[in-house]
């Protein structure tokens, strides 16, 4: 038998939303049974608590009426597409893998029946409870790829699709150069997908774009590792912001303070590597456009990672990223490789002789092994020195 608070309780939370529209984090509250006679749904400076007594009733309550309205059951049949965007918002509040739901979603914004904004808002609130929830991230790609193909689509000059293959590396996807708009904009809420509104979904997307690397930040603060969070960053950087040289060069730098702080963590450091291989295959641009080439990049990013290693020893994260870090080093022309082994030299008193006669990546990988023994000497955690051992094999493999 159906529970009679069901509707109840569904009415309540869709109250909270029009009380505050601007919710931004919610969460469950430890009150396994109803103990008054009020709302469980408890609203305060744009966070929303719900007793978990309500959350097993609501969430059975609108799942089942939302699979009868898909199924189109004689009672579900006919509802309106408010109460379709009420009874999903409900669903995926405490159930977000349910695609199902995320599909619904779908097809109400190819309907005109929920903006894109609204939707990108709301993703962003269940991420906040649930910021490791592949079926969000996956939606929210979806969004992103609608406001991209409208945009490319109303550009002047613009007549190919946005997910053809780059034609080279220097360019990927979408030339956002030829969308005029404000990158600073703020969102603009109720805006739809259509003709009439080709410069206010550039906009969106713009100013969208830019929230969306704050929503990767605070998904992945909330959950280690959360692979889904920075693969779900690469992705807006490559389709959304073209990998642009300011935005790899800026990206590098303001994850530093974050990579410093979960130096555990490896998926920080993989977003790291790909900034880097993408600024590899920019190297010539990026001399030319601006003071920095990719040879000080790299040194400075293996100076960062060696400084970690040092100040937060036993890590082995951070071990890995130094691999990376030196291999894309020994890709280096000879001319980049020689500056490179001038600035290792620096200060290194080596522990066995080098032999400059032989090939610059010889020499590169002998450098680097008398760093590690030098490093070696200095600390007596028996973890860290089999780190570095295990590192030195790695080096002697080469």
């Amino acid at each position: 038998m159906a529970d009679s608070r069901g509707p109840r309780l569904l009415m309540d939370l869709n109250n909270a939303f029009k009380r505050d529209p601007l919710i931004d984090e919610y969460d469950i509250l430890p009150v396994v049974e109803p103990k008054h006679n009020r709302s469980p749904f408890i609203l305060e400076n744009h966070k929303l608590g719900v007793e978990a007594w309500a959350v097993k009733v609501l969430l059975k309550y609108s799942a089942n009426r939302l699979i009868g309205w898909r199924s189109r059951s004689p009672t579900e049949k006919f509802i309106d597409p408010q109460d379709i965007c009420n009874l999903s918002r409900a669903v995926l509040l405490f159930n977000p893998d349910n695609y199902t739901a995320w599909n619904i979603r779908k097809e109400l914004i190819d309907s005109g029946a929920l903006t894109l904004s609204d939707d990108l808002a709301f993703g962003a609130l269940v991420l906040s409870k649930h910021p490791k929830s592949p079926e969000t991230f996956i939606h929210r790609r979806w969004l992103f790829q609608q406001l991209l193909d409208h945009c490319l689509s109303s550009s002047s000059g613009s007549n190919s699709s946005c997910s053809a293959p780059a034609a080279s590396n220097e360019e990927v996807l979408v030339n956002m150069e030829g969308i005029d708009v404000d990158v600073g904009a703020h969102p603009e809420v109720g805006i739809r997908l259509n003709g009439a509104f080709a410069l206010e979904s550039s906009r969106l997307l713009k100013s969208q774009t830019i929230c969306e690397l704050q929503v990767c930040t605070q998904a992945a603060e909330k959950y280690p590792c959360n692979y889904h969070a920075w693969s779900h960053r690469i992705w807006i950087i490559k389709h959304c912001l073209n990998c642009s040289l300011q935005v790899l060069v800026s990206e590098l730098e303001t994850t530093r303070s974050w990579t410093s702080n979960h130096v555990s963590d490896h998926s920080g450091f993989h977003f790291r590597q790909f900034l880097l291989r993408e600024l590899h295959n920019k190297r010539s641009r990026l001399q030319s456009s601006s003071s920095k080439d990719f040879t000080s990049l790299l040194q400075a990013e293996m100076d960062f990672i060696i400084d970690l290693i040092y100040s937060y020893p036993n890590h082995e994260a951070m071990w890995y990223h130094r691999r990376f870090i030196f291999h894309e080093l020994l890709k280096l022309d000879p001319t980049q490789k020689r500056t490179m082994q001038q600035m290792n030299t620096t200060n290194i008193e080596p522990a066995f002789n080098i032999h400059y006669n032989e090939p610059l990546g010889t020499q590169l990988i002998s450098q680097e092994i008398c760093n590690v023994e030098s490093s070696k000497k200095s600390t007596s955690n028996e973890l860290d020195q089999l780190l570095a051992k295990n590192y030195v094999r790695w080096l002697q493999s080469l």
